[in-house]
């Protein structure tokens, strides 16, 4: 039956825009996490590197230079230079490169060549978090919003649907209960009616109308 396959067809929708919703949350998730957890990863690494140096050179101020002060500032330097993530980023390790021996031994030009390009690579990681949690933001945003946009669609089918099951095959099957339990009760000349009917519903009425009145035909006969 035509009608048949129509209310399956729209069930089947139903199920997969609720479907196309799940995976569609799960991969808008599943994709901001790893890319955001990644990017905080580096860049708190980063600012790790220059808290490290920073705590070297204040050291070096109040007290005499040291051996194990050296290796702990190459340390944080080498590791900051293996975890370059932002475009400037180069260029401020070279500065201090070039400049943390003697900023290590008091020299004051050295000292601000250096403190300035610690701050700066501090300034465009702490930059980089921010636009990695506005990014995420507006992931989830998004994904809300796509999310409310397919639970509406799914209403939307929903209502169609009860709707056409309601015009186009509840409605006719009280009718058709109608009829049986008003000719069972005496009432021969009702009759199956009904308007934009579907076609298969148009066929078991005029089939029941012909049982009905070949009925009422035989009942006179006798």
């Amino acid at each position: 039956m035509r009608l048949a396959r129509a209310f399956i067809l729209g069930a089947w929708l139903i199920v997969a825009i609720n479907l196309l919703m799940a995976f569609g949350a799960i991969g808008i998730f599943g994709r901001m996490t790893p890319a955001i957890e990644n990017i905080l990863q580096k860049n708190a690494l980063s600012l790790q590197t220059c808290e490290s140096m920073l705590a070297e050179l204040n050291l070096a101020r109040l007290s005499q230079h040291s051996n194990e002060a050296l290796k702990r500032f190459k340390k944080a330097l080498l590791k900051a230079q293996n975890n370059i993530t932002e475009k400037h980023e180069a260029q401020a390790l070279k500065k201090i490169e070039e400049n943390y021996l003697q900023a290590l031994n008091g020299n004051q030009t050295a000292i601000e060549i250096t403190v300035k390009n610690l701050r700066k690579l501090g300034s465009l990681n702490h930059a980089a978090m921010n636009a990695a949690n506005t990014n995420a933001r507006q992931m989830g945003t998004g994904g809300a919003w796509a999310i409310v946009f397919m639970a509406l669609l799914t209403f939307i089918s929903g209502v169609i649907l009860i709707h056409q099951i309601t015009n186009k095959l509840l409605i006719p099957l009280k009718e058709i209960k109608t009829v049986l339990i008003e000719h069972l009760s005496g009432e021969t000349k009702r009759r199956c009616t009904g308007f934009n009917l579907p076609r298969d519903i148009r066929s078991i009425y005029g089939n029941l109308n012909q049982v009905l009145d070949r009925s009422m035909h035989n009942s006179f006969d006798d």
